[in-house]
């Protein structure tokens, strides 16, 4: 990273890229240095390079807010760091501000350290940057920890991302070569050491091998182990999937019954609502006739009852008429007899006359009383007597009970 420096064609980035807009919108955990992630994240880191290294001095290159100085320090190393971000920098609190510089990469190191860092750098620089860094850092240093994405193109500031080969070159071509024999993967999967050695090509091509040789019969291995899981697999999964392609034709084909069937169903459905509305309308308008008809046989049982009533009262004041007259009858015949006995043959013919007049009275009364008779039967063979004896019959029971009921 340089802080004015661009060239024709390839885009760098300044200083001004990694101001506080860059670490507020930092992916990941907040980069600060109270988040819990951080600390235990470059906490592991500087363990692991205190085992490896035991350096007494080192220098982490593009230290960002020197989160891996701060574990170092802590842990007894004189660790400093320096970055082209001056808002880094400056927001280090007391303790490791002093172990920190604001510091262009492509500008040579002032000391010489046991071990410099340099943890996902140098692809932010522009590629003759990048070439500069790296012949400081390796003029301070004769071991160097190196960290540098190879694929990490959605970071805008990533303006030199490179495969691992082309960074090997550049730390060959300043006797740096890679230390076959340590694992980098405790800082990222695609970390490497690099370390200052006098090495011949035959020494090179042997240091390659030592390290290729076991990862290439790692590679045969797996893929053989690889072909005979996926043989297995193939040999274990032909019945479930054949089982599985069952299952979906039957599903397929219960799916197309069911829908057949909901189909019958709706015709069956249209079809009932068809045939029981004519149905329904017969039923209410037969209702509605039998309603109707109610009300006449009521009306007309209740007219029929009170003619009845006054038929028997008319009857009823006949006959008293009819005792009060032969009363009178009586009484006059009893004083003509005992006033007049001369005149009794008159007399008794009058009686005569009389009892004669009152047998057809009486004749006239039993014929009423058959004739009353007669309606009455006649009344009760009609059908307005027995529809309203129907109707009136859950009544009968009342009036005694009234009757019970007032006597208390």
């Amino acid at each position: 990273m340089t802080d004015n420096r661009s060239f024709a064609g390839q885009p760098t980035t300044v200083a001004g890229d990694y101001a506080e807009n860059y670490y507020e919108t930092y992916a990941g955990a907040p980069y600060s240095y109270e988040e819990p992630h951080w600390k235990r994240f470059f906490g592991e880191i500087a363990d692991r390079l205190i085992e490896l290294f035991e350096p007494a001095t080192s220098y982490d290159a593009g230290c960002a807010k020197g989160l891996l100085v701060r574990e170092l320090l802590a842990r007894g190393v004189d660790a400093r760091g320096g970055d082209i971000s001056a808002h880094a920098i400056e927001g280090a609190p007391p303790g490791l501000a002093e172990h920190l510089e604001v510091k262009d990469l492509t500008e040579p190191f002032a000391d010489r350290y046991d071990l410099v860092t340099c943890i996902e750098v140098l692809e932010h620089m522009a590629s003759e940057d990048s070439e500069a860094a790296i012949a400081n850092i390796c003029a301070a240093t004769d071991v160097v920890v190196l960290s540098t994405t190879p694929d990490g193109y959605e970071e805008p500031t990533h303006v030199n991302v490179r495969p691992p080969a082309d960074w090997a070159r550049s730390f060959a071509r300043h006797g740096f070569f890679r230390r076959a024999d340590v694992d980098a993967s405790f800082v990222s999967p695609w970390a490497v050491v690099f370390a200052r050695a006098r090495m011949t090509p035959a020494d090179v091509v042997g240091l390659y091998e030592t390290a290729l040789t076991p990862v290439l019969r790692e590679v045969v291995a797996k893929r053989q182990a690889l072909l005979s899981v996926q043989r297995d697999l193939d040999e274990q999964s032909g019945p479930a999937f054949r089982a599985r392609d069952a299952a979906l034709a039957e599903l397929a084909a219960a799916r197309a019954e069911t829908d057949r069937l909901r189909e019958e169903l709706a015709a069956a459905s249209r079809r009932v609502a068809d045939e029981t509305a004519p149905l329904h309308e017969r039923i209410a308008r037969d209702d509605e006739q039998i309603a109707a008809l109610q009300a006449h046989l009521d009306a007309l049982g209740a007219a029929d009852l009170q003619a009845e009533r006054m038929n028997r009262l008319a009857m009823a004041d006949e006959l008293v008429g009819l005792r009060a007259e032969l009363a009178q009858v009586r009484v006059h015949a009893e004083t003509s007899v005992a006033a007049a006995g001369r005149d009794a043959e008159r007399l008794r013919a009058v009686v005569a006359a009389l009892q004669d007049e009152l047998d057809r009275t009486r004749d006239r009364a039993t014929d009423a009383a058959a004739a009353v008779a007669a309606k009455e039967a006649e009344f009760r063979a009609s059908a307005s007597w027995r529809v309203g004896r129907a109707v009136l019959f859950p009544v009968r029971g009342v009036k005694p009970a009234l009757r019970r009921l007032l006597r208390r």
